[in-house]
C-alpha cells in the first residue's frame, strides 16, 4: 500500500510539474485594471533634448494583472497627456486597446499556434525613466503638443519606471511562449531578467514571427498544414526580431517569443522605444525544479509532439518535445 501511494505521490506531483497553463488577452475582463498616478521621473516642460526637471507633472497609468498559477503577469500602460484640443472636444483616455478579430487570421492557425492568434491588448506609451510634455510652436505659430521619454538600453541599473511593458513572475521553473504583436520593429525586443536587469542572451530566446503585408503573411499552405513563420530561431545578436534569420520587411509582425524561466524570478519583456501588445501566453512546467529534472536514458525512437501536444513527424520544424524534453 504503501509503495502504491508513493507511485500515486510522484504521479500527481509529475503532473504538476508539467501544467500547462494558458492565458488568452480575448477573454481578459478589462474593467479589473487599476488606473493610479505617477508623477515620479514626469516633468512638464522641456525642449526634445531634454525634461525641464523644475516643472512637475502627474500623468496616470493604468495595470493589468493576471494569473494562472504558476505565472503572474502585470501589464503596464501609461499613454501622454491629453493635448489641449483632444480636452476641448471631449475626448477621454483610453488606456488599453483590445484589437483584433475574434476568430483570428485563418492563415495563422497553425498546429503550433498556442494560444492562437485573435485579440491582442494593446497598451501605450514608450518605457523609460523620465517622461516630459510641453507645447511649442510651430511654423504657423499654432500650439503643438510634444511628448518625449529617456529610454531604457542594456547596462542600465535600473527599470522603466513608466510606459508599456509586462512583467512574468514565476513560482516553477519552464518555459513561457508569449503571443505579441508589434508595431515598429526596427527597435530591440528585450526579454529582461530583473534580478540582474540584463537581457537574456540571443540565444536563450526564440523567435517566431509572421509579417504583414495586406494581410499577415506566411509561407507554405494552412489548409495542408505546412504554414510556416517567416523568420524562426534564436533572437538576432541585436535584439531586433525581424532581423532573425535575415529576412527582413519593415512591417508591423505577429509572431511568439519563447523563453525558460526559473523558479523565483520576474522576468520584463518590451520594446523601449514601441509598445507590444500581447495575445496571451503559454506556459510548460518542468526544470530544475521538479521530476522533470530527473535523468533518465533517452528514448530516440520515442514519439514527437509539438506544444499544442500534438503528435508530429521528427522532421517536424519547430519547438518539439520528445522525451519529456523541448528541441529546436
Amino acid at each position: 500500500m504503501k509503495k502504491i501511494f508513493t507511485l500515486v505521490s510522484m504521479a500527481l506531483a509529475a503532473m504538476s510539474v508539467n501544467a500547462q497553463e494558458i492565458w488568452k488577452a480575448a477573454e481578459f475582463d478589462l474593467s479589473t485594471a487599476v488606473e493610479t498616478e505617477l508623477s515620479e521621473g514626469v516633468y512638464g516642460g522641456g525642449t526634445a533634448d531634454a525634461p525641464d526637471t523644475s516643472i512637475p507633472l502627474t500623468i496616470k497609468t493604468s495595470t493589468i494583472t493576471v494569473n494562472t498559477g504558476s505565472i503572474t503577469m502585470t501589464g503596464l500602460s501609461t499613454p501622454n497627456s491629453l493635448s489641449k484640443m483632444d480636452a476641448e472636444e471631449g475626448k477621454t483616455q483610453t488606456y488599453w486597446d483590445l484589437k483584433g478579430s475574434v476568430d483570428g487570421n485563418d492563415a495563422l492557425i497553425t498546429a503550433d499556434c498556442t494560444p492562437q492568434f485573435a485579440q491582442y491588448l494593446m497598451p501605450k506609451g514608450n518605457p523609460g525613466f523620465q517622461h516630459w510634455e510641453f507645447y511649442e510652436l510651430n511654423s504657423e505659430g499654432a500650439e503643438v503638443f510634444r511628448a518625449y521619454d529617456t529610454y531604457w538600453e542594456p547596462g542600465a541599473t535600473a527599470m522603466p519606471a513608466k510606459g508599456a511593458y509586462y512583467k512574468f513572475a514565476a513560482t516553477q521553473s519552464g518555459t513561457l511562449r508569449v503571443g505579441i504583436y508589434g508595431n515598429k520593429n526596427g527597435n530591440p525586443t528585450y526579454v529582461v531578467d530583473e534580478s540582474t536587469l540584463q537581457p537574456l542572451a540571443p540565444a536563450n530566446v526564440t523567435v517566431s514571427i509572421y509579417y504583414q503585408n495586406t494581410g499577415f503573411a506566411y509561407e507554405g499552405n494552412a489548409d495542408e498544414g505546412t504554414a510556416k513563420y517567416f523568420n524562426v530561431g534564436p533572437m538576432a545578436d541585436d535584439y531586433v526580431l525581424q532581423h532573425t534569420n535575415g529576412v527582413t520587411q519593415n512591417r508591423p509582425v505577429l509572431g511568439f517569443i519563447d523563453f525558460a524561466v526559473e523558479a523565483g524570478k520576474t522576468y520584463w519583456l518590451f520594446n523601449p522605444k514601441s509598445q507590444i501588445g500581447i495575445y496571451g501566453y503559454y506556459f510548460q512546467a518542468g526544470g530544475s525544479d521538479g521530476i522533470a529534472s530527473v535523468k533518465k536514458e533517452l528514448d530516440s525512437n520515442a514519439p514527437c509532439y509539438n506544444l499544442a501536444g500534438q503528435k508530429v513527424s521528427k522532421d517536424y520544424k519547430g519547438v518539439k518535445v520528445q522525451n519529456g524534453k523541448k528541441f529546436f
